[in-house]
């Protein structure tokens, strides 16, 4: 049953980045200015009537406190150029005029991510009262939860940012860390005896860092095209920013290599993980859904799912490299 539960919980994590991506196309970030109330209020509101007049004028001003602390808190760990690049940007400031569609959307967007919070929180209590590896896993729930709080935290940035670029990207490395963090969890939970060759976990490690790689410059180009979409021909985008979309595209060549020739050496070899089948499958879809990003001006349906298959392929290196020890036959 605990197996289970941190395994619904693994799904959770899933459903609040899908969220989050359709939040971004829908462009519903700053749907709700504040956080964690929306409009200072625990349950949105549904028409601007409801929002004193000088309501953009006072989420602006908040949201220029906050960006005072945000930058003092980069300047103290050493980012000062990236603090003073966002205290210059005056356009952090602006408020956008309410929305009730964008308001629901994020509201409902933070309404997962604390379900799944909930979820992450009774999975560290059932640590608490476990008996086997017990110090071990009351360290992966708490050190769980601590980068839950973190990357709650951040997503207040994100929202007091106004949405800059890296601090979204930053925002997505620790999405993808949260599911290896509780794909570990779900190892130590787990009875599992398979064995695998040190060779495929050294190449499905390898892979790992490739592939976390490929999820951050995936995110930088989409920054690109929300910066430039709106002033650029698709051509005139990806030439100015060339050698960004050409990383991008040769790295996933490189990966779709790679995820046949990791199915290929499992199926010669006799080795049954779904894990593995499945990210080739994965890859191939993701692969894709990606060709037609490009060539069809980012349909937006397709965004999240290209998102999604990279989350799902991200997850199953995650599980070769922590769950299946090495065959030491």
């Amino acid at each position: 049953m605990i197996l289970r539960f941190h395994w619904i919980t693994l799904i959770m994590i899933y459903l609040v980045i899908i969220a989050g991506s359709i939040v971004r196309i829908t462009e519903s970030g700053m749907g709700c200015p504040d956080w964690p109330k929306c409009f200072d209020q625990y349950i949105p509101p549904t028409d601007v009537s409801q929002l004193p007049e000088n309501y953009q004028l006072f989420y602006s001003s908040k949201r220029e406190k906050k960006i005072k602390k945000f930058t003092s808190f980069l300047t103290n760990i050493g980012l000062e150029e990236k603090a003073i690049l966002i205290q210059a940007d005056k356009s952090l400031l602006y408020e956008q005029p309410f929305n009730v569609w964008n308001t629901w959307l994020e509201y409902i967007n933070r309404l997962i991510g604390a379900l799944a919070g909930i979820f992450i929180f009774i999975g560290f209590l059932f640590a608490l009262f476990t008996k086997r590896q017990k110090g071990l896993r009351i360290f992966l729930g708490l050190g769980l939860i601590l980068l839950t709080l973190f990357q709650a935290w951040w997503g207040s940035m994100v929202v007091a940012t106004n949405i800059v670029p890296w601090v979204l990207t930053v925002h997505m490395v620790i999405a993808a860390l949260m599911i290896l963090w509780q794909i570990i969890i779900i190892s130590f939970w787990s009875d599992s005896t398979v064995t695998i060759p040190k060779k495929l976990k050294i190449i499905a490690f390898l892979g790992l860092v490739f592939f976390l790689f490929q999820i951050i410059l995936g995110t930088q180009v989409r920054q690109i095209v929300d910066h430039w979409l709106d002033y650029s021909s698709r051509n005139e985008l990806i030439f100015q920013d060339f050698s960004l979309f050409l990383s991008h595209r040769t790295l996933a060549l490189a990966i779709v290599i790679y995820s046949i020739i990791l199915g290929s050496y499992a199926f010669f070899r006799k080795i049954n993980l779904i894990e593995i089948y499945l990210f080739a499958i994965c890859v191939l879809a993701e692969a894709l859904v990606g060709k037609v990003l490009a060539d069809f001006n980012l349909p937006a349906l397709l965004q999240p799912i290209h998102l999604l298959l990279a989350m799902v392929s991200f997850g199953c290196l995650s599980r070769i490299v922590v769950n299946y020890q090495i065959d030491k036959t």
